[in-house]
């Protein structure tokens, strides 16, 4: 019985590559645009700050733990300016996310093709919709070290435990919400543990969840600890521990139940899988499954709910349990109704998905190569024009300019939504009273997108307009001499 679904290294190793080419593949026309996300935008700047020797949250800053701006510092360092290469390396994460998914869905349900089903339908998810995770983020990351992590604890070992533990304290560092991942497993799995106990003894149970607790720990402990000897604690202190609490918003379950049917409705074809696996009568969820992923999917459903922002790649953190359970609706034995039968057999079914997949590829060809590439139409124009030392603000466009161009930004709020959203308020700042700062710096450029009221009266005596982009959406403004 064992037999049956034990894979041997080189067909492992073959899946591995197949996973790795489809995601590749996948998100392949989204190297290309030079913005995907503000997001994104912001992770590449404050990466070759660092790299160019700026302080973290004094020089540069954002809401983000240190994780997702040292990885893109590392980025920066193998691969320099290079945006196509840095998406590159996230299709890369996405596909080794796909066959780690395998791995573990071959742990609970002992079938290959189940396995298989579940790591492709975790690419198909972060691969189609910019906000869904085809934008790299910090939830592809962190669901590397989740998924990475929960194949450790399968094991029930002391150094995988404390192995686990780190795995998610890395993923903590760079996003807070990995918490809920691992709170979820843990007292899960210890539950189980105590029920089940019978010749353990109690002490020797809790050991291990002391060491994932104690692994889990370390790295917030050593960043903190970095910080503390360094000049800049005081800022890193405010960022984490006091930020977060001025930074969410006002949970709403009307905007919350909203994103939450914009992920099902996206994902229609997955999502009905879903819900018909959670409400048919099948023998392959043993009760312990169910148990399972009941205790992981609100645990993070809780955590998305929290911040109170609804942004959609939020839910990324939610496809992880999705896909493992999506993946059983392929399993022999699994009974559907005639229907659906038909619909999802492998002459209907697999001649949809290619249609499906070739629509999306023909669709992300024409938005993400074709359609125009105003900050790339922006940067080039200005290159031009800029000299040594010359600095340009954008305002309320897009940060990836400063990147394009290679110059510093003149304030150290990165995103734009910082100075030109309701969000400055959680840095306790008046943006309006820093960007008056900006403008009083003299940057040889100012651009403009849409209207921007309160910046075009602060610079209408001393600039002049000499570029529009898309229509008079964009607008450059020059330093008169």
């Amino acid at each position: 019985m064992v037999m049956k679904y034990r894979m041997s290294d080189k067909k492992q190793s073959i899946i591995f590559l197949f996973f790795l080419a489809v995601s590749f593949a996948m998100r392949l026309f989204s190297f290309f645009p030079s913005v995907l996300d503000h997001d994104e935008s912001t992770y590449m700047i404050i990466g070759r700050d660092i790299l160019n020797g700026k302080l973290l949250y004094t020089d540069v800053t954002d809401t983000k733990p240190v994780g997702i701006f040292l990885f893109y510092a590392g980025l920066e360092f193998l691969f320099g300016s290079s945006i196509f290469l840095k998406r590159m390396i996230f299709s890369l994460v996405v596909g080794a996310t796909a066959f780690l998914i395998l791995r573990v869905s071959k742990k609970l349900f002992k079938q290959n093709l189940v396995a298989f089903s579940s790591g492709l339908i975790y690419i198909i998810y972060t691969s189609v919709w910019n906000y869904h995770g085809r934008s790299p983020n910090t939830e592809l990351l962190f669901n590397l070290c989740t998924i990475s992590a929960l194949l450790l604890f399968l094991a029930k070992n002391n150094r995988n435990y404390f192995v686990g533990g780190l795995l998610m304290g890395i993923g903590f560092m760079i996003k807070y919400l990995v918490l809920f991942d691992i709170a979820a497993f843990l007292l899960f799995f210890f539950i189980v543990e105590i029920k089940d106990q019978k010749y353990t003894s109690f002490l020797t149970i809790l050991w291990k969840y002391i060491l994932a607790g104690i692994a889990f720990s370390l790295p917030f402990a050593l960043v903190n600890l970095y910080f503390w000897l360094g000049d800049n604690f005081q800022n890193f202190y405010f960022i984490t521990y006091e930020l977060p609490a001025n930074y969410g918003g006002s949970p709403s379950l009307k905007r919350y139940f909203i994103m939450l049917l914009d992920l099902i409705a996206k994902f229609l074809p997955i999502s009905f899988i879903v819900f018909y696996i959670a409400f048919s009568r099948n023998k392959i969820l043993k009760t312990n499954h169910k148990w399972f992923f009941a205790f992981w999917i609100v645990f993070v459903l809780f955590a998305i709910y929290i911040p109170g922002k609804e942004f959609s790649h939020y839910t990324i953190q939610l496809m992880l349990p999705l896909s493992l359970l999506a993946g059983i609706f392929f399993h022999p034995k699994f009974k559907t109704d005639r229907i659906t039968k038909i619909i999802y057999s492998k002459k209907i079914g697999l001649a949809l998905l290619v249609f499906i997949l070739i629509t999306i590829q023909i669709v992300s060809f024409k938005n993400e190569v074709i359609a125009p590439d105003y900050p790339r139409e922006v940067a080039g124009y200005l290159e031009d024009k800029l000299e040594k030392d010359d600095a340009i603000f954008v305002s309320n466009y897009k940060q990836i300019v400063y990147y394009l161009l290679d110059v510093d930004c003149p304030t150290k709020f990165i995103h734009s939504n910082l100075l030109f959203t309701e969000t400055h308020k959680a840095f306790n700042i008046n943006a309006e009273d820093e960007v008056r700062r900006i403008i009083k710096t003299n940057p040889k450029f100012v651009l403009i997108q849409l209207k921007n009221k309160f910046v075009e009266t602060l610079i209408e005596d001393k600039y002049q307009l000499i570029k529009k982009f898309k229509n008079d959406e964009i607008l450059i403004y020059q330093l008169r001499n």
